[in-house]
């Protein structure tokens, strides 16, 4: 009963915290008995004959959602079209092999396209849609992806993996070592370049410089930076304990891909002899597969072939084939379990909720590929996973411990298995040519005759093993196209062409890109098409800036101009979300005439906020579309972001300041420590929680000790995404 008690209070203290962030809970239980958990610790025992299985390989590979690889394979749970934010229904059309660029997929990311289960956000996310190329829509077809879809109609398809966190790379592959991401959730950041796409440092992890931080959050939704080293208990150390072997595959350092050598991030490892010992190049795996010298554990992950956009999907299914061949055509393939799973959802759509489990996830589906001669021949498994799901398998067979509640709980795949069953006969596949040009078809959106619109990227790729002569890459009048690409492209290389659009006349444009070369498949030719409109609206996209708190409002405008020979009617002019539209625009708008709109934020959740304003008129391009983002919504209100104290004797304590707090939102807020740095002092805190539409006072004072000018900074932690905030302090000494 204490153990029910406990879960029960558990359960209801992370759902308080996932309603204080905004993060959107997808299933609340209702009070009343919670079923028992296996605790972490726990060790449970696998079916009978698991014990054929003497290797476990788990690849992680980047960023694609289950709908995008597989959400056209006869049988399992796909779907082939998807919602978007403005409540249209639109085709999740062929995606490039080699993506223009990548798509979000951050915690808020995975917030926005989830919207509290609605799974219609999706195209709101930075990338998900540009001038109306739906990226976040699209999906890769059979002919795209032939290898896995045969591994997956040979071996088993997994239709219910999500990933562990509804997050992007760094905290899910915490989760593929050790069934918890030690409260990460984001990915390192650097001051230095104000991003965390490569990390800052030469990695994410304990070398990394040492002003990198990533943020955490605790279980009470308490938000707040550390360094991205962490010492919580791996997989690796319970297999030590074991005398189990075992080896993490992955670039090393300076290599593309080296920030998800994972270990690097769990200090006694990166730190220890396991480092020089166990964590070995990726380009060595298929080397040990072949002979025969795989330890029982291995994890995989790769640099330029992970599949992480904008990098190919072909290129990287290369890569799974190559080492997958090495495998199963070596000594060690008789007894092995594969398990291929992509680390997170990649910003693309998906249309199944995942569950939530607690304040962290489950996140968006990933595709999931079971290899062995053991698993049950082109069978489609329907049970929910995770990442932790693997770790479980590998827990049963080898009898260790659970590391957390997460794999504790997970179900462990042992039922896409048949371990009475004749042993499959390896399937060995053949690599593929993969395509030069990184897409067949390219929309422009909309562009007003006599303009030209920013360019967008395609790639001239060589994955062959010879050069590639280039010998021309020429484009239609209204897509004139510029390159570097050189005459002769060394293999494994690639060259950009910058496309851009210049309509002549209104309505939809048509045209082509050709790349003449020396593949037997020459030439190549991309279909270009954008709509010619007579209206200009400038800027293309607002961005609110600032933080701005709950039920507070900022506004901004934009101008549209007619630059055709009629008057052009604007029938409406709509915002969703948090943005409301005033249409400032007379009817009809004359020839040459402008006018303006005016956009105005309100933000009614935490965290960022997106939306599009669309507008509709008689113009023969259609409905024109901004782009509108609001930096942050924050349930905190503040008195003041500073505090300045008069002149103080040396060595004496001044008379409290305060500055008080107003909870905005529409949920209590929970708080951590607030502290206060240099010779400033917080006499006063908030407690555990401020409630909705109430205030806390946070008294400070001030000893100098020395003469002159002195600061310091008030830092809060709580569980506003918005957090840790720091307030300025500023006094002077006498």
């Amino acid at each position: 009963m204490a153990l029910e008690l406990a879960n029960f209070r558990r359960h209801w203290k992370v759902t308080f915290a996932l309603a204080a962030l905004g993060l959107g809970v997808l299933a609340i239980l209702a009070p009343g008995p919670v079923p028992a958990v296996k605790q972490a610790g726990s060790i449970t025992k696998g079916p009978a004959g698991m014990e054929l299985i003497k290797h476990i390989v788990f690849i992680i590979k980047e960023n694609r959602s289950f709908d995008h690889y597989f959400g056209r394979f006869p049988g399992a749970a796909g779907a082939t079209n998807g919602m978007t934010s403005t409540g249209q229904r639109v085709p999740l059309s062929p995606a490039p092999d080699v993506t223009m660029n990548d798509v979000a997929h951050s915690w808020f990311a995975a917030k926005t396209g989830i919207n509290g289960g609605k799974m219609n956000g999706w195209d709101l996310n930075d990338g998900g849609n540009v001038n109306g190329n739906l990226l976040a829509y699209t999906q890769m077809t059979q002919a795209q992806i032939p290898n896995y879809w045969k591994y997956a109609q040979y071996y088993a398809l997994g239709d219910h993996m999500f990933s562990s966190i509804h997050a992007d790379s760094f905290p899910n592959h915490l989760y593929t070592i050790a069934a918890t991401s030690g409260g990460v959730h984001s990915i390192p950041v650097s001051p230095k370049t104000k991003n965390g796409q490569l990390g800052a440092g030469v990695g994410w992890g304990c070398d990394d410089d040492p002003d990198v931080t990533v943020k955490t959050i605790n279980e009470e939704g308490e938000v707040s930076q550390e360094f991205p080293c962490f010492e919580f208990q791996t997989l690796a150390d319970e297999l030590n304990n074991a005398g189990v072997s075992w080896k993490y595959y992955a670039p090393s350092k300076g290599e593309p891909g080296y920030v998800f050598s994972t270990y690097n991030a769990i200090g006694h490892i990166r730190n220890g002899p396991d480092w020089t010992q166990n964590v070995v190049p990726d380009t060595q795996f298929a080397i040990d597969a072949a002979n025969g010298n795989l330890p029982a554990v291995s994890w995989v992950v790769s640099g330029k072939t992970n599949e992480h956009p904008p990098n190919s999907t072909c290129y990287g299914e290369n890569w799974t084939v190559n080492n997958m061949n090495a495998l199963l055509n070596g000594p060690d393939g008789p007894s092995s379990a594969v398990f291929i799973v992509w680390d997170d959802f990649g910003g693309f759509y998906d249309h199944i909720v995942p569950p939530a489990l607690d304040l962290y996830g489950l996140g968006p589906r990933v595709p999931f590929l079971i290899l062995s001669p053991y698993v049950k021949p082109g069978h489609i498994s329907h049970t929910r996973y995770e990442f932790s799901s693997v770790l479980k398998f590998i827990e049963e067979l080898f009898g260790l411990p659970a590391l957390s509640l997460r794999d504790a709980n997970a179900n462990d795949i042992t039922d896409a298995f048949n371990f009475k069953q004749t042993p499959l006969a390896p399937l060995i596949l053949q690599q593929r040519d993969c395509p030069i040009v990184s897409t067949a078809n390219l929309s422009m959106g909309h562009q007003a005759v006599g303009t030209k619109s920013a360019a967008t990227a395609l790639m001239v790729s060589n994955f062959g093993s010879s050069p590639l002569a280039i010998h021309s890459i020429t484009s239609t009048k209204e897509f004139p196209q510029t390159n570097a690409c050189p005459p002769s492209l060394a293999s494994g290389e690639s060259c950009k062409v910058n496309v851009t659009f210049a309509p002549s006349g209104t309505g939809t444009r048509t045209g082509t890109l050709t790349v003449v070369d020396s593949d037997g498949s020459s030439p190549q030719v991309t279909q270009l098409t954008g709509e010619g409109s007579y209206l200009i609206v400038q800027p293309t996209s607002l961005n609110f800036g600032t933080i701005q708190p709950i039920g507070t409002s900022t506004s901004q405008t934009f101008t549209i101009t007619n630059s055709g020979a009629t008057a052009v009617t604007i029938t409406s002019v709509t915002a969703i979300n948090d943005f409301s539209a005033k249409n400032n625009c007379a009817t009809p708008l004359a020839q040459n005439a402008s006018c303006t709109v005016t956009i105005t934020f309100t933000p009614t959740e935490q965290g960022p906020r997106y939306g599009w304003v669309t507008v509709h008129s008689t113009d023969p391009g259609g409905a024109i579309q901004l782009r509108l983002v609001g930096k942050l919504g924050t349930a905190l209100s503040y008195s003041a972001k500073s505090l300045t104290f008069v002149a103080q004797t040396v060595n004496t304590t001044s008379a409290a300041q305060s500055i008080t707090i107003t909870n905005v939102g529409p949920a209590a807020l929970n708080f951590g420590p607030i502290q206060a740095t240099g010779p400033f002092r917080a006499t006063t805190d908030c407690g555990v929680g401020v409630q909705p539409g109430s205030t806390c006072a946070i008294e400070v004072t001030y000893t100098p000790t020395a003469k002159g000018k002195q600061t310091g900074s008030l830092t809060l932690i709580d569980s506003d995404p918005a957090s840790p905030q720091s307030l300025s302090l500023t006094g002077t000494g006498k």
